[in-house]
């Protein structure tokens, strides 16, 4: 495995992590990766794919339109909007 880049992933992450604990956080997230890599030892060939945990069947109910909000309503609750959108900030390079 790579080394990771701890000051990339908090920098994307919009962390501001000490420096003295990004060796720690580093090698705790390889340890992660590494156990995550042990579900790929698992055969899951017998297995059929799931859609519900349980077997009980969601209700479905009729698709009809409502209008109880209205743009205005919707963006009053938004910290900024550009137009009639909510904007954020941009998380990814």
């Amino acid at each position: 495995m790579s080394d990771i880049d701890i000051k990339r992933i908090s920098y994307l992450a919009k962390l501001k992590l000490p420096q003295e604990k990004e060796e720690f956080y580093a090698n705790s997230l390889k340890e992660i990766i590494k156990w995550v890599d042990n579900l790929k030892q698992i055969d899951t060939n017998e297995v059929k794919p799931l859609h519900n945990v349980i077997n009980a069947t969601e209700s479905i109910r009729n698709d009809e339109i409502n209008k109880h909000n209205s743009v205005e309503e919707v963006l009053s609750n938004a910290p900024e909007r550009a137009q009639n959108f909510f904007k954020v900030p941009k998380v990814v390079d």
